[in-house]
């Protein structure tokens, strides 16, 4: 009985420490329209990722890449005013070259 509770505890534990790595670190720009946007657009299928992560370069390509993912997904595509948007928010917090 006591392994049990033991072990049960220890899974939970574990689990516990797992999502609260999964937790999204804050996202630049908190509380704006942009950062809201991207935020809701592309953490919908996947966690936001930090803008610094990639270049401007890459976040044109990354967002070009995950269109057909969107509508595979049964999502509303990005208007282009939500795309020009979103790059413009990755662009102003993008990485380093």
């Amino acid at each position: 009985m006591r392994r049990a509770m033991a072990l049960a505890i220890a899974a939970a534990l574990a689990i516990a420490v797992g999502l609260a790595g999964c937790r999204t670190a804050s996202l630049p720009e908190q509380g704006s329209a942009a950062e809201h946007l991207y935020a809701q657009r592309c953490g919908s299928c996947h966690k936001p990722y930090a803008p610094s992560s990639m270049t401007v370069a890459m976040w044109a390509t990354q967002v070009d890449a995950m269109e057909p993912k969107i509508a595979q997904a049964g999502l509303p595509p990005l208007s282009e005013g939500e795309r020009r948007a979103i790059l413009n928010y990755l662009e102003r917090n993008a990485g380093a070259q």
